[in-house]
C-alpha cells in the first residue's frame, strides 16, 4: 500500500525491525509523551517501544530488507537495547537476560511509563539489574523466551 512501510531501522543501530503490520509516518509522532509500541515480527518476534522524543531518527521503508538472523537461541525473555552491532548472534552485548517467570506486559508498561515521563527505570535482569533512563532513552524491544525455555 503506498504510503504505509513494513520495516523501520533507529538511529544508529542497524538492526532492520519488521513490523506485523504496516504503518504510515504520522504513526511515529508522538502524540503527548507515551511512545509507540508495535508487534514486530523479524529479525524475531518481539515487542518495540519506540520513544519519539528521545529517538534522534526513525527510516522507515517498505517491502524487502535484509534482518539479521536474529541473535542466540534465549531460554529466558530478554530486553534488548540499542546497539552499534545490532542484534545478531555474533555480537550479542545488548541482550540482557530478565528473571525467570517475568511478565513482559508489566515490564513493557514500567518501560513506557518511563519514557512518557522521562523518568528512570529499574527492571531485574537474571543475573543483576538494569537502570533505564526514559527520558533518553530511544528504544526498548522485549522478546519472549524461545520455545522450550
Amino acid at each position: 500500500m503506498p504510503g504505509t512501510y513494513d520495516f523501520l531501522k533507529i538511529g544508529d543501530d542497524p538492526t532492520n525491525w519488521k513490523l506485523s503490520e504496516p504503518i504510515d509516518a504520522a504513526a511515529l509522532i508522538p502524540s503527548g509523551n507515551a511512545p509507540f509500541s508495535a508487534t514486530i515480527v523479524a529479525p524475531r518476534t518481539g515487542t518495540l517501544l519506540l520513544s519519539g522524543r528521545a529517538a534522534a531518527s526513525v527510516v522507515l521503508w517498505g517491502l524487502g530488507g535484509a534482518t539479521p538472523n536474529g541473535g542466540p537461541f534465549m531460554v529466558q525473555p530478554f530486553l534488548y537495547l540499542p546497539s552499534v552491532t545490532g542484534l545478531t548472534s555474533t555480537a550479542p552485548g545488548s541482550m540482557y537476560a530478565l528473571s525467570g517467570g517475568t511478565e513482559l506486559q508489566a515490564v513493557a508498561a514500567q518501560i513506557t511509563t518511563a519514557m512518557s515521563q522521562g523518568q528512570p527505570c529499574t527492571l531485574q535482569l537474571s543475573d543483576g539489574v538494569a537502570v533505564l533512563n526514559g527520558a533518553t532513552l530511544p528504544f526498548a524491544v522485549l522478546f519472549e523466551a524461545a520455545a522450550g525455555g
